[in-house]
């Protein structure tokens, strides 16, 4: 009988590591904080081709997101021609409506990003597409962006930009601006102090091209707690030549020598594969996290640094799962109120978090087709709200929508204050609520799957389940062999 208990443990114990730990799998260097997911939800209509969304939360908690989708009949605007709008307000969806279209017949509306300012504006930035692509800005009280009316009138912030552009504001309500110029092949940088009603002459920041055939790409930036800008982007041409880094301590006055991050070498990166898509995140004053597609077959690569950029750390990688899986536009990271950094990724979607110093394992956050264009962004010091883009083939790309909760404290919210430039037409009442006309929430495509169900078979969950099943069977033929030779 002895035998049989020891044999039992060693089995029992056996089963329990392969359920945590499953084959191929390492364990992770620091263990997931709780997060608590809600069930994905459809923003778009299905019945049109929508394409990247982007995201942004103001300090009321409210949470806006912006996209664009194809709507010309004749179909001459490459990646979409109308933008449209959908606001959570912590209780309901708001939206989703057109807001925006770009000045001038036939022109596209493309790729735009979003930024919130404290005092009560959301800022919107977008192309116009082609070689010629106009950058386009408007703005719009945070409180009434699901009316097409208090938006400001766009104006134009620059021409041939290259694809994606970036926006962010900082503490102080500046607004900063960077896009890939196909003219110059530099980047190319907007300040505003004003909340976007006046900008400052534009500067070129040198692109780190090296080669005739090469040109900047894919422009991101963050602005940490003391005021440094930090910009990142890619040097292509496909599959990508390198990444690099710059970062500004005087608003954008002057720039560090760009800094390659990593570059192609053929013992490194598999023919067809390169570094691209670098996305960057500043958490407090002088942490700054840089993720990328990289070697060998586009792993999500990561290096950090502790000093404000002035040296990084060596890069390591995370979400496993993404191994040859291919690049599709953002990653993408924010910090939650506990320094916390929640990065996401494609596919599945998948989730991943940097805690003291290490990557937990991965988790997935919704499936049903292929998810790309990842935006993240954290309201109320621990809400997560995360949006992409599906694609399934052979009908209409759809924007999807999924809000965690991380176990970091929330922070107190604040309340909008009335925006003086732009009248909202949707006016306060007498007590002060803002009365906005709300439509039916969008139909969840995930009904048919419960929130515990959105975890991926192929997520590091499987191995507890199927160890704990195994447990369960061995009990069992335990049990009847026990039975047996009592009878």
């Amino acid at each position: 009988m002895s035998k049989t208990v020891s044999r039992f443990c060693a089995i029992l114990i056996l089963i329990i590591v392969s359920g945590l730990f499953p084959l191929g799998v390492k364990p992770a260097a620091a263990q997931s904080a709780p997060v608590a997911w809600s069930q994905p939800i459809r923003l778009s209509d299905p019945n049109y081709q929508s394409w990247p969304p982007a995201i942004a939360a103001d300090i009321a908690g409210n949470v806006h997101i912006l996209w664009s989708q194809s709507m010309l009949a004749d179909g001459t605007a490459g990646n979409g021609d109308t933008l449209y709008y959908a606001r959570w307000n912590g209780e309901k969806w708001i939206g989703p409506v057109d807001v925006l279209v770009s000045p001038g017949d036939g022109l596209g509306a493309e790729y735009p990003d979003l930024a919130a300012t404290p005092d009560g504006y959301i800022h919107a930035i977008w192309g116009t597409g082609g070689r010629n692509s106009q950058l386009f800005y408007a703005r719009a009280p945070a409180c009434c962006a699901d009316d097409p009316l208090n938006w400001s009138k766009p104006i134009s912030l620059g021409i041939a930009i290259n694809q994606t552009s970036a926006i962010a504001g900082d503490l102080q309500g500046n607004l900063y601006v960077i896009y890939a110029s196909l003219d110059t092949n530099d980047i190319v940088f907007l300040h505003s102090t004003d909340s976007g009603e006046n900008w400052d002459k534009a500067e070129s920041i040198p692109g780190g091209t090296r080669r005739e055939d090469e040109y900047p790409a894919y422009p991101r930036l963050s602005v940490d707690e003391s005021g440094r800008i930090h910009v990142v982007w890619s040097i292509l041409p496909y599959p990508g030549r390198a990444v690099m880094y710059s970062n500004s301590n005087d608003g954008g006055k002057t720039w560090k020598d760009p800094v390659i991050i990593d570059q192609i070498e053929p013992n490194e990166y598999q023919a067809d594969f390169g570094p691209t898509l670098i996305d960057v995140e500043a958490v407090g004053r002088n942490e700054v996290h840089l993720t990328w597609d990289g070697a060998p077959t586009v792993e999500r690569h990561h290096v950090w640094s502790k000093d404000g950029g002035e040296t990084w750390s060596e890069p390591d990688t995370f979400i496993p799962e993404l191994t040859g899986g291919g690049r599709a536009l953002w990653n993408d990271m924010a910090a939650d109120s506990r320094g916390v950094l929640h990065a996401v990724s494609i596919k599945q979607p998948w989730h991943a978090q940097w805690i003291s110093g290490g990557w937990s394992a991965s988790t997935a956050i919704g499936q049903r087709g292929f998810a790309e264009d990842m935006r993240i962004v954290v309201s109320a010091g621990n809400e997560l709200h995360v949006v992409w883009l599906e694609v399934r083939q052979g009908i209409p790309s759809t924007v999807y929508y999924v809000r965690g909760i991380s176990s970091a404290p929330a922070v107190p919210l604040k309340k909008l204050p009335v925006a003086a430039s732009e009248t909202p037409l949707i006016q306060p009442t007498a007590t002060g609520a803002i009365e906005s006309p709300t439509l039916p929430a969008p139909t969840p495509l995930f009904a048919d799957a419960p929130a515990a169900d959105t975890a991926s078979v192929d997520s590091p969950a499987r191995g507890v389940f199927f160890g704990a099943l195994a447990v369960l069977v061995f009990l069992g033929l335990v049990a009847y062999r026990t039975w047996r030779r009592k009878r």
